[in-house]
């Protein structure tokens, strides 16, 4: 008997430790998922990345997504925490032309793809501010004019 509750007492200890780690000790930050559309003067964007960068003591990490048939949406982690954030931009656009590309492994046929965001937009000088509250509806669209 006393091994049977050693043994229950070890795992419900393991249990508890996973539990904590992965919850956190107060629960955590609130997280939103953060999903829109990506266009550049009226084209959407085939392709690119957009990259929620924290600023003015907003606590985490860059939370980046891809661009895909002009749609991105972050939920990584349970989503962007709350806070403020400067949108970074590289978006691209399908030429209609299919060209060798080196995938790591291989030589392959692919789509090409040229920038269509201008290169204001891609770092630090972004201008486009994103500010996530527990209100926010989880849309953001980015619709560069140039």
């Amino acid at each position: 008997m006393i091994a049977s509750t050693n043994g229950r007492l070890i795992a419900y200890s393991i249990l508890t430790s996973v539990c904590l780690l992965t919850t956190g000790c107060g629960g955590g930050s609130a997280t939103k998922v953060i999903e829109g559309t990506v266009s550049v003067a009226g084209q959407k964007a085939d392709g690119g990345e957009v990259r929620f960068v924290p600023i003015e003591g907003t606590p985490g990490s860059v939370n980046a997504s891809t661009i895909t048939d002009g749609k991105y949406r972050l939920e990584a982690r349970g989503g962007v925490p709350l806070g403020k954030y400067r949108v970074e931009v590289t978006a691209t656009k399908k030429t209609g032309r299919q060209v060798m590309q080196d995938n790591g492994f291989e030589k392959v046929m692919g789509d090409e793809l040229v920038k269509i965001s201008p290169p204001q937009y891609a770092g630090k000088q972004s201008t486009i501010v994103a500010e996530i509250t527990a209100d926010s509806d989880g849309k953001f669209d980015i619709n560069i004019t140039q």
